[in-house]
C-alpha cells in the first residue's frame, strides 16, 4: 500500500467508525428521551426518576416499563425489537468509540484495523485491571456493522416516531 492509499483506507475506516457511533447515539438519545416522555404516567415514576447515561441503564429502564401493563404496552412487540438489536451492538460500538485503533497492513495490500480497549469485565474475570479487548475490523466488517446500525437507527426512529405521534408527543 502507497501512503495516499494507507491514507485513503484509514479516512474509509474512521468515516465507517463514524456511522457506527452516530447510528447507536441516535437509538442511545432515543431511550432517553423516552423515559422523560414516560414522566407523565405515575406507573413509570419507579423507571423515568432520572435518565442515565449508560446506555444498558437506559434499556433496563424501557425493559422495566415494558413489564407493566401501561401506556407503552401497544409499542411493547416494536420497542423490544429496537432494545433487543441495540443491545446486540453494544460491545462492538464501545470497542470502536473508546478504543486504541492501529492500522496493520501488508506489502500485499491486506489491511485492517485493530481496536484495544481496556475492559471491565475482562479485569474483574483475570483479576488483572489492565485486561484488554482486542479485535480487529478489516474495513467490509466496518461496513457490515455501519449498515446494520445505520438501519436499526432507521428502523428505531420510525418506531419512536410512530409512537410519539400516537401519544401526542410528536413536534418542536
Amino acid at each position: 500500500m502507497t501512503e495516499e492509499q494507507l491514507k485513503e483506507f484509514a479516512e474509509q475506516g474512521m468515516s465507517e467508525r463514524g456511522w457506527i457511533a452516530n447510528s447507536y447515539a441516535q437509538i442511545e438519545y432515543l431511550l432517553g428521551d423516552l423515559i422523560v416522555h414516560c414522566r407523565e404516567f405515575p406507573l413509570y415514576i419507579t423507571q423515568t426518576g432520572t435518565v442515565s447515561h449508560s446506555a444498558a441503564k437506559r434499556v433496563k429502564k424501557v425493559r422495566d416499563m415494558l413489564a407493566l401493563d401501561g401506556p407503552l404496552s401497544p409499542y411493547s412487540e416494536i420497542l423490544t425489537s429496537v432494545l433487543d438489536a441495540f443491545e446486540g451492538n453494544h460491545e462492538v460500538r464501545n470497542l470502536l468509540a473508546h478504543g486504541f485503533c492501529v492500522i496493520h497492513h501488508t506489502p500485499t495490500g491486506d489491511a485492517g484495523f485493530v481496536f484495544r480497549k481496556f475492559d471491565r469485565d475482562a479485569a474483574t474475570e483475570l483479576g488483572d485491571d489492565a485486561a484488554a479487548v482486542i479485535r480487529t475490523f478489516r474495513l467490509v466488517d466496518l461496513q457490515y456493522h455501519r449498515a446494520q446500525m445505520v438501519d436499526q437507527a432507521q428502523q428505531a426512529l420510525a418506531a419512536f416516531v410512530g409512537m410519539y405521534n400516537a401519544l401526542g408527543w410528536a413536534g418542536p
